[in-house]
């Protein structure tokens, strides 16, 4: 085991309030969903909108993520990192992951739809909607 530091003189952790978090929702666009894929845990970035509580994202219907994510249990995190000032923090999504059957169900504000990096079709609107919300901030030393 490799030893960073001297004990005590990394940053301070504090817990964010979920009034935080779900403000750092609403302004990020890009996350991580982990999931139970079918030859093990998977954990896949997504463009994402925070609507009315739920976490609503696209994909194609056939790939592995939307295979997998019906009705299930799941993990979603953003985070913002500084490596020169080590500092920075993530919220952590726990929640339930599903399929969306009219966009007008899962967002509030139409003009908000999550539009992918990524080429190719993404039709499949899929929520998640959180059971628990947490955070934590790493201030700087």
């Amino acid at each position: 085991m490799k030893e960073h530091g001297a004990i005590g003189t990394g940053g301070r952790v504090e817990e964010l309030d979920e009034e935080e978090c779900c403000e750092l929702l609403g302004v990020q666009s890009v996350g991580r969903v982990a999931f139970a894929g079918a030859d093990g845990p998977m954990i896949l970035p997504i463009n994402y909108v925070y609507d009315s509580g739920v976490i609503v994202f696209r994909t194609a219907p056939y790939n592995v993520m939307a295979v997998s994510l019906r009705n299930v249990p799941v993990a979603f995190e953003i985070d913002e990192i500084d490596d020169y000032l080590q500092a920075g923090w993530s919220v952590l999504v726990q929640g339930t992951a599903s399929y969306v059957d009219e966009v007008q169900d899962a967002l509030t504000d139409l003009s908000r739809r999550p539009e992918p990096w990524v080429e190719g079709t993404r039709p499949l609107y899929i929520r998640i909607v959180p059971r628990v919300i947490t955070g934590r901030r790493v201030h700087p030393r």
